[in-house]
C-alpha cells in the first residue's frame, strides 16, 4: 500500500496544543475548514472525539502526512494522558471517584471522609464545554494555538504570561473572539500562579517540584483533586478540621463551598463554581506553605520544607556558640602572636613562612608570599636561609 503523501504545509504543534487546534491551523494553511480537511484528505468524518480519544488509524495517518511522532500526536488528546491525568476514559467504573480522589488527604484526616460512588464519572472532564484561554497567547491571529489543558477545569492562569484565563467565543479548537473585551488581561495572584506553574510542570515534564520533594505528575493531579474534594466537604462531616476548611474560604473571599448547599462532583459543577473551587485550592496550598494553616492530612507535609537538622556537640545552643567563638578567638590570637615574634626572631619567621607556603612550590607564588610578609613588617633577610623542602614546625 502506498503511503499517504506528506502535506507540504503543516505547522508544528505547540507544546500542550490540542489536536483539534492543530488541525484547524493546518486547514487554515489550505484555506479549508477542519471538517473538510478530515473528510477529503483523511477520510475521517468524526470531529467530536479529536481531543478526547482519536482513533489510532487517524493518528497514524496524521503522522504520515505531517511527520510528527505518533506518541506526540497521541498526547494531544486526553487519551494520551491516561493514566497520569485520569485513570481511564471509561466513565462506567463505580469506584473511579473513590480511587482517584479519596486515597490521599491534605486538609482532612482520611477517616473523616464520606465514601461516594458515582455510576458515571471521569476525572477532570467537565460535563460542559469550557472556552477559556490566555489573551496574550492568542494575541497573534496567525498563531492561535489552543492548549488542551484549557479545555479542563484545571488551571486559572497562563503559566507563561501569568495572566488569568478569559472566556472566549468559538467552537472546539477554534477561536472567534473574546466574550468580554478589556484594556488588559488580569494578572493572577501569587498563590494561583504558583499552583498553575506546578500543574503546567506536571503536564510538560511528568513531575512537580514541591517543597518537601519531587513528586510524579500523577500524584500531583490526584493531590489537587483531593484538595478540591476536601474543600467541597460539608463542615458537619469535617469534625475539628472544619475550621481549616472555613479559614481557606474566608481567606479567598468566596462563600463556603462556593455557595453549594448539596454535594455534587466537581466535574459537574457550574463553571463559575469550579473557578472559585480552584482559587480556594490555590489559597489552601499557600496557607499551608506559609504555615498559616496546620492541616491534619497525611500528604500536607509535601507542601512544607524539610525540617533542618543541626549536628551538635550535646551542649546547649548558647554554650556551643560560645565554645566556637572562643576557639576562633584563640586561633586568631596565636596567629597575631606568631607575627609579632617573627618580626624579631628569624627562626620564628622561617617557621611561619613554611606554614604559610605549605603546598606552594612555584616561584611566583612564593614571591607573592614574601611581599605579604614584607607588608607585615617581617624582615625578608630572616627568610634568606629558608628551604622549601624542609618540614615546617612552630615552637
Amino acid at each position: 500500500m502506498t503511503p499517504a503523501p506528506r502535506w507540504p504545509l503543516h505547522p508544528a504543534p505547540k507544546e500542550g496544543e490540542a489536536l483539534s487546534s492543530w488541525l484547524n491551523r493546518i486547514a487554515a494553511c489550505y484555506q479549508m475548514d477542519m471538517r473538510d480537511l478530515l473528510e477529503h484528505e483523511l477520510g475521517h468524518n468524526q470531529i467530536d472525539d479529536l481531543d478526547t480519544a482519536p482513533s489510532n488509524s487517524l493518528l497514524k495517518l496524521l503522522a504520515q502526512r505531517s511527520g510528527v511522532d505518533l506518541d506526540q500526536l497521541r498526547c494531544m488528546s486526553f487519551a494520551g494522558w491516561v493514566p497520569w491525568l485520569l485513570d481511564s476514559l471509561d466513565d462506567r467504573i463505580p469506584v473511579a471517584l473513590e480511587t482517584y480522589a479519596f486515597q490521599l488527604s491534605v486538609l482532612l484526616p482520611r477517616l473523616r471522609r464520606k465514601k461516594r460512588s458515582l455510576k458515571s464519572w471521569r476525572a477532570w472532564l467537565s460535563n460542559q464545554p469550557i472556552c477559556r484561554a490566555c489573551p496574550l497567547c492568542l494575541n497573534d491571529p496567525a498563531n492561535q494555538a489552543m492548549l488542551l489543558v484549557w479545555k479542563l477545569p484545571l488551571m486559572l492562569s497562563c503559566p507563561i504570561h501569568g495572566c488569568c484565563l478569559d472566556f472566549y467565543l468559538g467552537i472546539p479548537g477554534h477561536f472567534f473572539g473574546w466574550e468580554h473585551t478589556g484594556s488588559s488581561p488580569r494578572m493572577a495572584t501569587n498563590a494561583i500562579a504558583a499552583m498553575d506553574r506546578r500543574t503546567w510542570q506536571a503536564l510538560t515534564t511528568g513531575y512537580v517540584e514541591l517543597p518537601r520533594r519531587r513528586i510524579h505528575a500523577g500524584l500531583w493531579f490526584r493531590l489537587l483533586r483531593t484538595l478540591l474534594e476536601e474543600l467541597n466537604t460539608p463542615l458537619s462531616q469535617c469534625g475539628s478540621s472544619g475550621e481549616s476548611i472555613r479559614s481557606v474560604w474566608e481567606r479567598c473571599g468566596h462563600p463556603l463551598r462556593a455557595g453549594q448547599s448539596m454535594w455534587r462532583s466537581y466535574e459537574v459543577l457550574d463553571s463559575a463554581v469550579q473557578l472559585q473551587m480552584l482559587e480556594a485550592a490555590a489559597t489552601a496550598i499557600h496557607l499551608i506553605e506559609s504555615r498559616e494553616l496546620a492541616p491534619r492530612g497525611e500528604q500536607a507535609e509535601l507542601f512544607l520544607q524539610e525540617p533542618q537538622i543541626e549536628f551538635t556537640t550535646g551542649l546547649p545552643a548558647d554554650m556551643q556558640q560560645k565554645k566556637l567563638i572562643n576557639h576562633w578567638q584563640k586561633a586568631m590570637q596565636a596567629i597575631n602572636e606568631a607575627i609579632v615574634a617573627a618580626r624579631r626572631d628569624p627562626d620564628t619567621a622561617r617557621s611561619l613562612f613554611a606554614l604559610a607556603s605549605y603546598g606552594r612550590r612555584d616561584p611566583a607564588s612564593l614571591e607573592h608570599l614574601r611581599a605579604m610578609f614584607s607588608e607585615m613588617r617581617i624582615p625578608l633577610d630572616f627568610l634568606s636561609h629558608y628551604d622549601p623542602n624542609e618540614p615546617f614546625f612552630m615552637s
